[in-house]
């Protein structure tokens, strides 16, 4: 499948950018293929339980209600807790990908300087942890 091809070569695409030190790609690849799982994963849920699960997100103000019925159109915020919330991910997968969701959005110059952060090792290994745990879980 085309899109499995192209995630697995993100990941090792990630993962050679660590060993290059390449901080940022490493970070942005490693976030984009853990968004890109979870998108896949909660498309081949049970519809609706996903329905299901956005209205107690909702509810217990963990996510903002989608714009759209879309799932191509959501967040990776909503992705990670909708995929927890349907245990297709653990809490240490949703824990790793929650905090590599900060580190992916420093791609944004705007959000790197409002934080004043930067992608470093630490954020590069927080990346490929969660896209490991995800994978892992997935599994």
């Amino acid at each position: 499948r085309v899109l499995f091809r192209s995630i697995r070569l993100d990941i090792s695409t990630a993962n050679s950018a660590l060993h290059h030190g390449e901080w940022k790609a490493a970070t942005v690849l490693a976030g984009s293929a853990t968004e890109a799982l979870l998108l896949w994963a909660i498309q081949e849920a049970d519809q609706p339980a996903v329905s299901t699960a956005v209205k107690s997100l909702v509810s217990a103000n963990k996510i903002k209600m989608p714009d759209t019925n879309r799932l191509d159109k959501w967040g990776l915020h909503q992705y990670i807790e909708v995929a927890h919330r349907l245990d297709i991910v653990k809490k240490a997968a949703a824990q790793q990908a929650r905090l590599a969701q900060q580190f992916r959005n420093l791609i944004h110059p705007g959000a790197a300087q409002r934080k004043a952060q930067t992608c470093t090792r630490a954020t590069a290994l927080s990346a490929i942890a969660a896209v490991e745990h995800v994978v892992g879980d997935l599994a």
